[in-house]
């Protein structure tokens, strides 16, 4: 009874007209090539082995379909070897797949023998990824020791600059000052003074300039040596230092003499200012270490208002002609004796009284 089963479909099969045998081959072509797989009739499912294959041949074409949109997990339960080949095709790219997946995270040390031309492929890839990731590395490491060189570099050149900005400074401080006494040079005095000049013939306002000079000097230096002539000008300068207000410019105009511009400051201003000076240079007899011989001061005034004839003439013409006029009051204060101020007069105009005097400067007495 157990083998009646297929010798009685074997004999129904035999009796199958060519029609219908026909018919049964254009419906498994369907499930072959159409892309839907259509439904057993009815008349076909009564046939155990026809339908065993209708069975086995619509889970290789669902599993082809699902492998061909890249799903690699495959649902065939019957057995044989397309199933055993097309699963181990699956097999084989689901293991390159997770390869793919290890050499994307960076590791290039695996390779894939299984796969004929796929795998010789796949092993050059990770191959040149390797080389490619070494060359990359040794680049990296290669800009990494350029860039710290880069910035040893920088770090020297800011240091360079640093210190050419700093000697730049020190010798502009060289140039516009006098090395003994560290008040501006005459230099710069000419160049701020006529700058000042200028602007105060714009502001319509009044201007002064001393002219002023260490009495007997060179006896001083003679007697007490010339550090000590050095102490007695840093003496005097300290001095005028503390006198003169921020505005004023002050300068050493040469050897023993000093030039102070004072802006904004009228002639009656500019004697007094003078005056303040001389007796409080008088006042301080002990210029220099180790000297017993006090030092003065003589001094020369001029005002800016004294020089009216000269409106049209440049400021540096104007500022070396007030230190002209100073300069000559201060020669008058040496005649006198020292320790004087005489400021620059006018002189009288025709049948006009004398200056006081008699000369063309006045003296204010020590």
């Amino acid at each position: 009874m157990t083998d009646s089963g297929p010798i009685f479909e074997r004999f129904r099969l035999s009796h199958f007209t060519k029609a219908q045998a026909e018919s049964m081959f254009r419906f498994l072509e369907k499930v072959i090539t159409e892309s839907k797989t259509p439904v057993l009739p009815p008349e076909y499912a009564q046939w155990d082995t026809f339908n065993s294959l209708f069975q086995h041949t619509s889970e290789i074409k669902s599993a082809l379909a699902n492998f061909a949109k890249g799903d690699l997990d495959l649902r065939v339960v019957k057995k044989g070897a397309t199933t055993g080949n097309l699963k181990a095709i699956l097999a084989n790219l689901s293991h390159l797949a997770w390869q793919f997946k290890v050499a994307a995270q960076g590791d290039f040390s695996h390779t894939v023998d299984f796969m004929g031309e796929f795998s010789d492929a796949f092993n050059l890839m990770t191959t040149n990824l390797a080389r490619h990731e070494k060359e990359i590395s040794e680049k990296q490491h290669q800009l990494a020791v350029m860039a710290e060189e880069l910035k040893k570099e920088i770090r020297h050149r800011d240091m360079v600059e640093a210190a050419l900005k700093e000697s730049e400074n020190n010798y502009r401080i060289l140039a516009l000052h006098d090395p003994l006494t560290k008040i501006y040079n005459r230099s710069y005095f000419n160049e701020a003074g006529a700058r000042e000049v200028e602007i105060t013939r714009r502001r319509g306002d009044e201007l002064c300039l001393l002219m002023m000079d260490l009495d007997k000097f060179k006896r001083f230096n003679d007697t007490f040596g010339h550090l000590s002539g050095d102490a007695a000008l840093i003496h005097i300068t300290k001095i005028v230092q503390e006198i003169q207000r921020k505005t004023d410019i002050f300068a050493r105009f040469g050897g023993e003499e000093f030039v102070l511009l004072l802006p904004q400051t009228p002639f009656a201003g500019g004697k007094i200012i003078a005056e303040k000076l001389r007796a409080e240079i008088a006042s301080r007899p002990d210029p220099a270490p180790n000297t017993s011989e006090p030092i003065t001061i003589s001094i020369g005034l001029a005002s800016l208002t004294q020089l009216e004839a000269l409106k049209e003439s440049s400021s540096e013409v104007i500022l070396h002609d007030l230190i002209s006029r100073a300069d000559e009051a201060l020669y008058d204060a040496k005649k006198a004796g020292g320790n004087c101020v005489c400021y620059y007069a006018l002189p009288a105009k025709k049948n006009s009284p004398p200056a006081p005097d008699g000369g063309p400067s006045s003296r204010l007495n020590s």
